[in-house]
């Protein structure tokens, strides 16, 4: 039995586009360049608390990505949407989401007080995200082309509140000081609700592009 076929759908997967790891040179080309960019983003981090705190859920989105291709594997254009995320979370990372060149950048430009990387990333995780939300309920759950396209923005937008309470409960349990580093608000009470807002807007622009691509193929 093939790699492919022990996950479940085997024609589905290969429609899909999907490729058994070990044939599979996009990926293992994109995960070698990912993990030599994530190496050097972990040298000498703005703060090296931050950098593993804020990598905890790299860590764990990776075990889980590693632990799920049994059973679900997604196709190589999710696997790079998620990866290309990920990366720009790393660079986040590394300067504890404060004052990243692109936000100097847009400093210097606009006349910014506040740094906006933050805000890029949220908006990227509904952009690049929202694509295997729909590969997976189109391929597991089974829910047709149009009604995937108008769940994922409000799967996105649950996954974005569910992060929120993530950054709630670390406040909660570390020191005020690291914890609200962490939180990242900048002073800005609405902070969490832009954060999701942001990312609701990635997710229904990426609906658009796959419903105008997709759509073409249920034609």
């Amino acid at each position: 039995m093939s790699e492919i076929s022990q996950r479940g759908d085997d024609a589905s997967a290969r429609a899909w586009g999907v490729q058994p790891f070990r044939a599979n040179r996009t990926l293992q080309a994109a995960l070698i360049a990912f993990v030599l960019f994530w190496l050097w983003m972990g040298h000498d981090p703005y703060r090296k608390f931050n950098w593993w705190l804020e990598n905890l859920l790299t860590l764990l989105t990776a075990a889980g990505l590693i632990a799920s291709r049994r059973w679900f594997a997604w196709s190589n254009a999710s696997y790079l949407l998620i990866l290309a995320f990920i990366a720009l979370h790393t660079v986040g990372a590394h300067y504890s989401y404060n004052e990243t060149p692109l936000d100097r950048w847009l400093a210097a430009l606009f006349g910014f007080e506040r740094n906006h990387f933050d805000r890029v990333v949220h908006f990227a995780f509904g952009l690049l995200i929202a694509y295997p939300v729909y590969e997976f309920l189109r391929r597991v759950a089974g829910v047709r082309h149009g009604w995937s396209c108008a769940i994922v923005p409000c799967v996105i937008l649950a996954l974005g509140a569910f992060y929120e309470l993530i950054e709630m409960w670390v406040t909660f349990i570390l020191d005020p000081e690291r914890g609200a580093l962490f939180l990242g608000s900048q002073g800005d009470p609405w902070d969490a609700h832009h954060d999701m807002e942001v990312a609701l807007y990635g997710a229904i622009i990426a609906m658009f592009a796959t419903a105008r691509i997709k759509g073409k193929k249920h034609h």
